[in-house]
């Protein structure tokens, strides 16, 4: 079973921009574009644990900071982690490193490379080879980096051979999961993560480490070249110990009063009076509940469709989670349903309630099969507690944001305008923000449910589950009427303006991705 992935390294991020994207038209001149190619390497690793027999591979970038062979990239490019898709994660015993510089050209040179430091925490390592590099890059103050500053991100995109630069501007420094990064808008994969982000005289402001995956986004974020300088100048020894797979999450279970089995490699399981089972493991930063609700029912691809509609319409209803597909190798639809969300911001008490809806959805969801003309949403039963004033702290978060967003006290909601070009109904995308039972409810509708057939309806009802499946955040759902809509719910405690601001791109961007694949088609409501 895959999972989602927030690091670049190992998962492919944004296929679509919106067009209020800031465009860039700085260049790098050629003595500076030549010193940056001259510094940025290839950096490609092989994994291998013995006892299992499981091996991986994967690529990034890098690049060097000195005349002695030292090159910085991040942690998660050169972890010993192989990650499987049943969510469990094996630990190498066996780790390869190599560094290539100008590859696919007649200036190739590989290196095998030791692995001299790495902090998770801060997703950084220090690599070395043993080769003079006179070519190096300088690392600049990232304290006097601007928004709309222009900047280049170089590296090796989808692990490419050649060399990749690419502008952008500065949009944001932000604090994510507790850590200060540089925001930007240059387009970057893939094999992009640990390569560097310079500013137009070729001094690395930033390392690129992390995209919020999705079909479409625009959150891209750089590790600032001043917390690269300090952790470069600290003792080695101060590096924190890589932590045993699923260690934060046994943490976080052991203060819950959940029972819980440890499945082994990261994965632990929670059963259930109603005889389900909530598994959650941690993926890179993020924490993953789900259940395994088996194969997608149906003999064919238009009963598997009914049984989609059916999944999204009970999405609409989910306070955290939802249904998604995932089609595996022998071309299979696997259903789940699932939640995600960013690890450091989790509690025990929250973890609770993620199990109990996990448990309460899968079990309704059963229920739910040998009806195929489900009415629609129902009333969940589920405790929440219920907070007094929370439109009011809405409000201050999304001040703290910086987005442009207008009060509706009447309606008792914010709408965010987005721009988009070539949406049908209009050059704006509106996300509204409400609150709902202690959750900020995030949410853009989208249309009726496309089709122009039963069968094409039933086709991309099957499509959108999969859509699901690769959403950081949230989820498509129908709702009574079958219109369709992208929709997240958060609890207020569990926010903070930086969140707020990702999520409300998040859902923009996810709406500009549907309709640019979908077109828009005539609300039923």
């Amino acid at each position: 079973m895959r999972r989602l992935c927030p690091r670049m390294c190992t998962y492919a991020g944004m296929a679509i921009l919106l067009a209020a994207a800031s465009v860039c038209y700085a260049s790098l001149g050629p003595e500076v574009l030549a010193r940056v190619k001259d510094a940025v390497v290839l950096v490609e690793v092989n994994l291998e644990a013995s006892a299992t027999g499981d091996k991986a591979s994967g690529a990034g970038s890098g690049f060097v900071i000195s005349a002695e062979g030292m090159i910085v990239t991040n942690a998660h490019v050169v972890a010993p982690e192989i990650e499987k898709e049943s969510g469990r994660t094996v630990v190498a015993d066996k780790r390869m490193v190599t560094v290539t510089f100008h590859p696919n050209t007649p200036r190739e040179r590989s290196f095998p490379a030791q692995v001299l430091r790495e902090n998770a925490e801060l997703d950084l390592a220090l690599l070395k080879i043993e080769s003079a590099t006179p070519t190096y890059l300088e690392l600049a103050d990232s304290d006097k980096v601007y928004e709309t500053q222009p900047v280049f991100v170089c590296g090796h995109p989808l692990g490419f051979p050649e060399i990749s630069i690419r502008s952008g501007t500065v949009t944001a420094t932000r604090t994510w999961q507790g850590s200060k990064y540089i925001e930007h808008d240059a387009a970057a994969e893939s094999g992009n993560s640990g390569g560097p982000l310079v500013d137009e005289q070729g001094r690395v402001v930033g390392v690129h480490t992390l995209t919020i995956a999705a079909s479409s986004m625009l959150t891209k974020f750089a590790i600032p070249s001043n917390v690269v300088d300090v952790w470069l100048k600290s003792a080695p020894a101060q590096d924190p110990i890589r932590e045993a797979p699923g260690s934060r999450v046994r943490k976080m279970l052991a203060r819950s009063d959940l029972y819980y089995s440890d499945e082994g490699d990261g994965v632990f399981s929670l059963p259930y009076d109603n005889n389900v089972t909530v598994y959650m493991h941690e993926y890179q930063d993020f924490l993953r509940g789900y259940v395994d609700l088996g194969y997608l029912p149906g003999d064919n691809e238009s009963q598997q469709g009914l049984v989609a509609l059916l999944a999204l319409r009970l999405n609409f209803n989910d306070p955290i989670g939802r249904l998604s597909a995932y089609r595996n190798e022998d071309g299979e639809y696997e259903l789940y349903w699932e939640f995600q969300a960013p690890i450091s911001a989790v509690n025990p008490k929250f973890v609770r309630f993620v199990g109990r809806v996990g448990a309460w959805q899968a079990g309704r969801w059963r229920g739910l099969l040998d009806d195929v003309n489900f009415s629609g949403p129902q009333e969940m039963d589920i405790p929440v507690d219920v907070e007094e004033h929370l439109f009011d702290k809405l409000g201050e978060l999304l001040e703290k944001t910086g987005l442009v967003y207008k009060r509706d006290d009447e309606k008792q909601r914010y709408v965010l305008p987005y721009e988009n070009d070539g949406d049908e109904e209009g050059s704006v995308i509106n996300v509204t923000m409400r609150v709902y039972r202690s959750m900020v409810w995030t949410f853009t509708y989208l249309g009726g449910m496309p089709g122009k057939t039963e069968a094409e309806r039933n086709k991309i009802a099957i499509e959108l589950l999969e859509r699901n499946w690769d959403d950081p955040f949230g989820r498509l759902s129908l709702d009574s009427d079958l219109d369709l809509l992208w929709e997240s719910q958060v609890p207020m405690d569990f926010l903070t303006p930086d969140y707020l601001a990702i999520l409300a791109n998040t859902c923009a961007s996810q709406a500009a991705s549907f309709k640019k694949t979908y077109g828009f088609t005539p609300f039923n409501g």
